[in-house]
């Protein structure tokens, strides 16, 4: 695997990276988080500002649906959640999640969400969990500013992403897992260090939600920064204003 800061994000690349891991990302990401990706995830959809039961909204870069089961309980049988990822087996996977839940209120779309075709001003809100880590700086301006233009006037969103703690202490740890714990991982469940090598590489580049904040806060949306457990994982939410 390569980290040609050129390449790695790439849509191509991404994409294959994570059809690669599609089969184990789950489970060797819980782990190697100790479970507490699950905790900031719950957190991070807690945190989204209150919808009505028959929005709609988007999951992007949903990866397997694993935030489904904090949002589909929210809706009825007028809500729509669409779900979208870059990566065509992670959508395999979350359609064999959509089979097991049973619920038609998701519409699963397999594309890159910095090239959709998706309407402007039709979501009710926008969420999305441990995605923003596999953008640049230039790709992250570009999302925050397709956050504002899906959203409706009035509309919520809520995103977390694991992130670089402050501290000596906890930068050190932190570090430690990036490049030991998560190769590991993904040597026993994947049987090669490299793919799961390069997450640790996109967090480390990623840092912190901060700049994406900024970048909201620059398309006119309403934004509270967000930390979660001394900063190991950050996050943000926020509304776009009426007008």
């Amino acid at each position: 695997m390569t980290d040609n800061p050129e390449t790695i994000y790439d849509p191509e690349y991404i994409k294959s990276l994570f059809d690669k891991m599609s089969k184990t990302y789950g489970l060797a990401n819980y782990i190697s988080s100790f479970g507490f990706t699950e905790r900031w995830r719950a957190a991070c959809l807690n945190n989204l500002p209150s919808i009505a039961p028959n929005s709609v909204g988007y999951d992007l870069m949903t990866g397997m649906g694993e935030a489904w089961g904090h949002i589909l309980p929210k809706l009825n049988a007028e809500g729509k959640l669409i779900a979208v990822d870059i990566s065509p087996v992670m959508m395999q996977k979350a359609a064999l999640h959509r089979e097991k839940v049973r619920n038609r209120a998701v519409e699963m779309v397999q594309c890159d969400v910095l090239n959709n075709h998706f309407e402007s001003n039709s979501a009710d809100f926008v969420i999305s969990t441990f995605g923003l880590k596999t953008f640049n700086d230039f790709q992250t301006r570009v999302l925050a500013r397709e956050v504002n233009r899906l959203l409706k006037p009035g509309g919520s969103f809520s995103f977390v992403e694991i992130s670089a703690p402050k501290g000596w202490i906890l930068h050190g740890l932190y570090l430690f897992y990036l490049k030991k714990i998560i190769p590991l991982i993904g040597k026993l469940f994947l049987n090669s260090a490299d793919e799961y090598r390069m997450l640790g590489v996109y967090c480390q580049k990623f840092e912190n939600c901060q700049k994406f904040a900024t970048y909201l806060m620059n398309e006119g949306l309403d934004v509270t920064y967000k930390s979660y457990f001394f900063g190991c994982a950050t996050g943000v939410v926020g509304r776009k204003t009426k007008k």
